[in-house]
């Protein structure tokens, strides 16, 4: 199931200000927050989450002369010290998330390998997207004389909690998630504290 909330705007600007102020993206702070939120959840000062990356890395030999969607979904090791100042956590992670995007072409099945998790468990249990894509105008402009309303996408994947951030005119967040493990009330409360965030 899928709970979602608009982020107000003015909101959306200050956290867009405070990005270019600190040479920060919108994503490493979508990033900190929800890393911030495990972390406080949970207890733990060492999280790990997943995210996904998108795009073709310019150092995959021959990327331009391949077809098809090169989107992975790769782990986020966050480890939050108890004196530790946001803005330098955050340019540390938004250097991890660099870091990791050089492994974007490489299967997750391989990384988990590489991790010292034991198969047959999960390398982690929430993912976090950021939808910073634009929207085809000819779906909003609609062509020959056809237009289109109501433009739903449902990302069904198997991870128990995904966490969505579509920044765009109307900024939103949505948290789908596995009713076997939460509720939706459960579901709006995580939300509500993660605008909090």
């Amino acid at each position: 199931a899928e709970e979602e909330i608009e982020v107000p705007g003015d909101l959306v600007e200050r956290l867009r200000q405070t990005a270019r102020r600190h040479q920060l993206t919108l994503n490493t702070l979508v990033q900190g927050a929800w890393a911030l939120q495990l972390s406080g959840y949970s207890g733990a000062r060492d999280v790990l989450y997943g995210t996904v990356f998108s795009g073709r890395p310019p150092e995959l030999e021959g990327a331009e002369e391949m077809v098809g969607l090169f989107i992975n979904t790769l782990p986020v090791r966050a480890r939050l010290e108890g004196d530790m100042e946001v803005v330098p956590w955050l340019r540390s992670l938004q250097g991890e998330l660099a870091l990791a995007e050089r492994f974007a072409h490489c299967p997750l099945v391989d990384i988990q390998s590489w991790s010292q998790v034991p198969a047959g468990r999960p390398l982690f249990e929430s993912i976090v997207i950021f939808e910073n894509y634009p929207v085809d105008a000819s779906l909003e402009e609609g062509v020959a004389g056809m237009s289109f309303s109501q433009v739903e996408a449902f990302e069904p994947n198997n991870f128990p909690l995904t966490l969505v951030v579509t920044p765009a005119a109307r900024t939103t967040v949505k948290v789908a998630y596995d009713t076997e493990r939460f509720d939706a009330a459960t579901a709006r409360h995580l939300l509500a504290h993660y605008l909090h965030l």
